[in-house]
Order: C-alpha cells, then sequence, then structure tokens
C-alpha cells in the first residue's frame, strides 16, 4: 500500500513536471516512481511509470532506452491483477514497443510483439474472414492490430504474409462499410506489388483505392491523398505501357485539385470522380 501510494504521488508529480515542460524532472519523477512501485511489487504502478519513460525516451528519439522501458512496462502490467486498466496498459505498452522496433529497423521483432499484442488485446489475427456457415464480425480492434502485422511482415520482406493480412483487414472493412480501412488497406497492397514489380496487381489495387475517395464521409478533406493516388495510379500505368489510362489518372488528378479548392468541392469531387 505504501509502495503505490508513493509512486502514485511521484507520478502525479512527473505529469505536473510534463504540463511545465520540465522534462528532466518528469524523467526523474516517474523514474522515481518505477523502483518505488517495483520494490513495492505496486505492478501497476511500476507499469504506468515505465509506460510514462518509454514516451519520453520516444519523443527525444531514445528509441533503445524507449524499448527498454516499454518492456518493461508490458512485464509489470502483467504481474498486475487483471483489470482493464492493466490489460489496457500492457496493449498499448506493446503496441508503443512494436512502432519503437519498427523505426529501428527491426520488423520482425516488431511482428512478434505485435502477435503479443493482439493477443493480449484477445484478438485473433489469424481468425478468416468469414467461415463457411456465415460471417465473422470483424472489429475495429481486430482490424487494428491485423494491420500492425501487415506492416511488420511487408518491412521485414514477408510479402505473401503480408497480402494475407490485408485481405482479411480488407474483407473486415468492406463487412463494416470503412471506406478509410479499404483504401489503406488497398493501398497496402499496391505498395507490396510495387516492391516486388508486380506492376498489373499495382495498378488494380491503386484503382480500387482511388475510387473508393469519393465514398468518404469528408472527400474533400481527403484531396491531397486522393491526387496522389491518383498520380502514383498514373506512374504505374505509364510503366505498364497503358498510355490512355495514364493520361486518364493524371487528368482526373489535376480536375480534383482544381475542385478541391473550390466552393462545395465535396459534392463535386465525388460527381467528378463518377463521371471518370
Amino acid at each position: 500500500m505504501f509502495a503505490a501510494q508513493t509512486s502514485a504521488r511521484r507520478l502525479k508529480r512527473g505529469a505536473a513536471a510534463l504540463q511545465r515542460g520540465d522534462v528532466p524532472a518528469a524523467r526523474e519523477a516517474f523514474a522515481d516512481a518505477l523502483r518505488t512501485a517495483r520494490l513495492g511489487d505496486a505492478w501497476c504502478a511500476a507499469g504506468d511509470a515505465a509506460s510514462s519513460l518509454g514516451d519520453l525516451e520516444r519523443d527525444a528519439g531514445n528509441l533503445a532506452a524507449a524499448e527498454h522501458h516499454y518492456r518493461i512496462g508490458a512485464v509489470q502490467y502483467r504481474r498486475a491483477p487483471r483489470s482493464a486498466r492493466t490489460v489496457g496498459g500492457r496493449v498499448r505498452c506493446l503496441e508503443e514497443l512494436g512502432d519503437v522496433l519498427l523505426a529501428q529497423g527491426r520488423p520482425w521483432d516488431a511482428y512478434r510483439v505485435f502477435q503479443e499484442g493482439a493477443d493480449a488485446a484477445g484478438v485473433d489475427p489469424a481468425r478468416p474472414a468469414g467461415e463457411a456457415d456465415g460471417p465473422v464480425f470483424v472489429t475495429r480492434e481486430d482490424l487494428r492490430w491485423t494491420s500492425h502485422l501487415a506492416t511488420a511482415a511487408q518491412a521485414a520482406g514477408r510479402r505473401r504474409l503480408a497480402v494475407e493480412h490485408y485481405e482479411a483487414v480488407l474483407a473486415g472493412c468492406e463487412r463494416r462499410r470503412d471506406v478509410a480501412g479499404q483504401i489503406l488497406c488497398w493501398q497496402g497492397l499496391a505498395h507490396l506489388a510495387e516492391a516486388d514489380m508486380a506492376w498489373p496487381e499495382a495498378a488494380h489495387a491503386l484503382t480500387n483505392a482511388s475510387t473508393l475517395y469519393s465514398s468518404l464521409p469528408d472527400p474533400e478533406a481527403h484531396t491531397g491523398e486522393w491526387v496522389a493516388c491518383l498520380r502514383e495510379l498514373g506512374r504505374v500505368c505509364k510503366t505498364l505501357g497503358r498510355r490512355d489510362e495514364q493520361i486518364r489518372a493524371f487528368k482526373l488528378a489535376v480536375r480534383i485539385e482544381q475542385i478541391g479548392a473550390a466552393p462545395g468541392s465535396e459534392t463535386m469531387a465525388g460527381d467528378e470522380h463518377r463521371d471518370h
């Protein structure tokens, strides 16, 4: 009890220091909180302190130190009595740890950490998107963690594995009518295909992505992304020697840029894309 209360006070002191912009004082307070909590078996408080230290090091660009603290945090939360708070804390530490490992150029290590995070979150990324006896409902959590796994597999050069993850996410997004998610999946598949110079597959994926933008709730807010997708499609079509499709994609990109800057652009942009 003493360790938990003392650690809680030091955590508050660290949060206050951060609000003042005093990072050294915050780091010292969080380190003190972690030390006290671990000595007193106050595992949840230890997880909170280690997670906060991980955030500080990540934001400072100290990736090795961030990795160290996020690993400690995940372990401390796992030791704590199971609750929504401790499970959520562990899942967050593992997610941040995976991102840090990716930034360090260690994608396969990140993949394994993301697998652990998905398991902690109660997600089964290997579950088929549909079964013979009916559809399987895919939650946002399923989509998020499967996307993490696809990103890590792609970075590790495991294209087939990454494609399987993207396709699983895509099926879930289609069931949820999640247009933004579908776009991200098609773009991910396009990048995988481009990396292997599978240009027809890349063109197919980019075409599907580009046609979905007009179905977003606020297409105007995504004009830049839409234009970039069309320009990428044009470049792939050029590589394939599909001149008519190349010109069409580039012209549409220019037109959407112009419409996006005009009043009432959201409706007009959707109409313009349907016209093509």
